[in-house]
């Protein structure tokens, strides 16, 4: 996961959201966020900084996608 912007994150959730919707096996949105951060932590081509960008905006892709669902209902 290189340089994977705020938008980046935010369409992964909800791409992964929308095609567990239609799958038999639905992933709770904050295991599926556990999992990307534990890729970019075990991501050895990213330095520390690096990093620390990536769970910045992984972390305000997942408020992005939480507002919206709570909005949706």
């Amino acid at each position: 996961m290189h340089n994977q912007t705020i938008d980046d994150f935010t369409n992964l959730l909800k791409d992964t959201l929308m095609s567990d919707r239609v799958s038999t096996h639905s992933t709770p949105l904050s295991l599926l966020v556990k999992d990307i951060k534990k890729q970019i932590f075990e991501d050895q081509a990213n330095s520390t900084a690096e990093k620390i960008v990536q769970l910045a905006n992984l972390d305000k892709a997942y408020q992005i996608v939480v507002t919206e669902l709570v909005g949706s209902n």
